[in-house]
């Protein structure tokens, strides 16, 4: 009996597909309006690992990045606690009746990870990013055992956001959005019996979480 014909890769319609996402977010995502920037990563890596990034306008894709950015409106607002990254969504730049922040911040760390690993894949020059405002109000989400809250607002801890700080800083180049030391001390609790990384102390290690390990080389270096 002859084997079964194994399907080669459609690569065709992957491009199109991510060529579409990168456009325009489908109807069938509107739930997940509110990770529109995470999203869009995806499209647009996808994208550049199929070496067909000029089907976009890379220039356009910034300035939209960019929009997202939340800025403080004078100097006095950055010791109060806030974190000025990058909203996810349009929905989460605008004021929420479930939000307990006043200057309604949705500002989050996976969304900023996300919004600057576009704009580096696009090529534009992150040294015009104010990074000294960004990475300062970073370190208010840096918690006393060195993990990271997603949200100034308050939200769960786990190695997930310590990947994103630790990748943020990296692709700013600049490492003061972090107490170095502090994050590395959560990465170590956070391996298992086994040698694998979970995603909390005492957690199963999981392969998913091997971003714990590249972290940990980052902050070693």
């Amino acid at each position: 009996m002859a084997e079964p014909e194994v399907p080669g890769f459609a690569r065709e319609r992957h491009v199109l597909f991510l060529e579409a996402m990168a456009s325009e977010l489908p109807a069938d995502y509107a739930s997940q309006e509110v990770n529109h920037l995470t999203l869009a990563y995806f499209a647009v890596a996808g994208l550049s690992l199929l070496r067909e990034l000029d089907l976009v306008n890379k220039d356009q894709i910034a300035k939209w990045i960019l929009s997202f950015q939340v800025h403080p409106n004078t100097d006095n607002e950055l010791d109060n606690g806030q974190f000025y990254g990058f909203c996810g969504s349009r929905t989460t730049q605008f004021p929420s009746t479930n939000m307990t922040d006043p200057c309604h911040n949705g500002s989050h760390l996976a969304s900023t990870y996300s919004a600057l690993a576009i704009l580096k894949i696009v090529g534009y020059d992150l040294a015009n990013i104010d990074s000294k405002v960004l990475l300062s109000s970073m370190r208010n989400l840096q918690q006393p055992d060195g993990s990271f809250m997603p949200t100034h607002i308050g939200a769960e801890t786990d190695l997930r956001f310590v990947y994103c700080a630790a990748a943020i800083c990296s692709m700013l180049k600049d490492w003061t959005g972090m107490d170095k030391e502090k994050a590395k001390q959560y990465i170590l609790s956070c391996q298992s019996y086994d040698g694998g990384f979970g995603l909390v102390p005492g957690s199963e290690s999981h392969v998913s979480q091997v971003e714990g390990h590249s972290v940990l080389l980052q902050l070693c270096a």
